[in-house]
């Protein structure tokens, strides 16, 4: 369980980490931040990716 609570604070962390970036951007920049967020998480850099070992088992 509080493993769990760690998980949930470092999303948590992360949202309000994002709100203070786009604040006070415009509609463009807005727009270019997400495709950014887009490239990365197609890209596979926005998430690390679990080694073999540990899917394996």
């Amino acid at each position: 369980m509080i493993k769990r609570k760690g998980v949930v604070q470092k999303m948590i962390d992360q949202r309000e980490k994002m709100n203070e970036e786009v604040a006070d951007m415009t509609k463009e920049e807005f727009s270019n931040y997400i495709d950014h967020i887009q490239n990365q998480y197609e890209s596979g850099k926005l998430f690390v990716k679990p080694s073999r070992e540990k899917t394996s088992r």
